[in-house]
């Protein structure tokens, strides 16, 4: 089993905290490996993880970011950690003899084990992900057709060797080109574009995001205007049988800041307890009135009032 991970070092102890939860549901995995792809993760930092995974008898493997990132011809106009687009380059990062990949978002906890995940068949497609929660006009901006699976790259499961044969990393980055570096939902959106038609529909619980928790299934279908969505039983099992928990920032905070509303945040907690990090929470500024508002109005306003507000309209 292959997994994949990619951070800077602010992102660090987050990913630790994702780690201790994967190395404690698939302990009884016996070939695990850990890849991180490091954009500027310090000596001292990468000795606390190795560490740390030593603990578990595991080891992590360390891939230098910097030579793949003077790829990338990117022009943004807004901020995103760099680390976000590693992904893109993963077939070449890995050798030839890793056939697929798990990639994982830091800000995930992993809750089961991952076997049925890793021995899945994807159909000969390239990529395998859960849905995300985002309107049609997100889809219409990076080329796709609105009935067309639009995924959370949070958690992929990547069929490697069909990258390399298809040189879908070269169609990859010519997208960015083509679009002159600026591609809606970033290195989400180019695997999106690139591969609308190539990417299998994961089960919900292999992704659970925050509005799963926070948003009844009516709210949620109706306000992001989903179509051809999960079933309603499909994010209540997900939600009350989660494979993976994915600390999405939807209108609750992130999960380690000073007034997070996420109802699993004690996961996070708990397996940051189990690392060199522990206590480490709530340095960050309690969350705004603003988001806080945002928070309540989505809670507590009927779908026709919120879709009435232009600026909520483009969530």
């Amino acid at each position: 089993m292959q997994i994949v991970y990619s951070s800077d070092e602010n992102y660090a102890q987050h990913m630790a905290v994702s780690m201790v939860s994967l190395f404690t549901t698939n302990n009884k995995v016996d070939s695990l490996t850990v890849y991180v792809i490091s954009n500027g993760i310090t000596d001292e930092t990468k000795e606390k993880l190795n560490n740390l995974a030593e603990s578990y008898q595991r080891k992590i493997v360390w891939i230098d970011f910097k030579p793949y990132a003077q790829k990338l011809l990117l022009n943004m106009e807004w901020h995103i950690s760099l680390s976000s687009y590693a992904r893109l380059f993963i077939a070449e990062m890995l050798s030839d003899e890793c056939e697929r990949a798990i990639y994982l978002d830091c800000d995930t906890i992993i809750c089961n084990d991952l076997t049925k995940l890793w021995e899945m068949d994807m159909k000969e497609h390239s990529v395998a992900g859960v849905l995300d929660l985002v309107r049609n006009d997100f889809e219409v901006r990076v080329g796709m057709c609105e009935e067309q699976p639009y995924i959370n790259a949070g958690v992929l499961l990547i069929n490697l060797k069909k990258w390399r044969e298809t040189s879908i990393q070269d169609k990859l980055l010519g997208f960015i080109v083509e679009r002159e570096g600026r591609v809606t939902h970033h290195d989400q959106g180019v695997i999106n574009g690139v591969l609308n038609s190539d990417m299998l529909k994961l089960p919900p619980e292999y992704n659970v995001m925050t509005p799963f928790f926070t948003f009844k299934y009516k709210k949620l279908v109706s306000f992001f205007d989903l179509k051809n969505y999960y079933t309603s039983e499909d994010i209540n099992f997900a939600v009350t049988n989660p494979a993976i928990i994915h600390f999405t920032p939807e209108f609750v905070g992130r999960v380690w800041e000073i007034g997070c509303r996420h109802p699993k945040k004690n996961l996070y907690i708990e397996n940051l307890d189990k690392t060199c990090w522990k206590g480490n929470i709530g340095k960050a500024q309690p969350l705004p009135f603003k988001l806080k508002l945002l928070y309540w109005m989505y809670k507590n306003l009927p779908i026709v009032i919120l879709n009435s507000i232009p600026r909520l309209r483009k969530k």
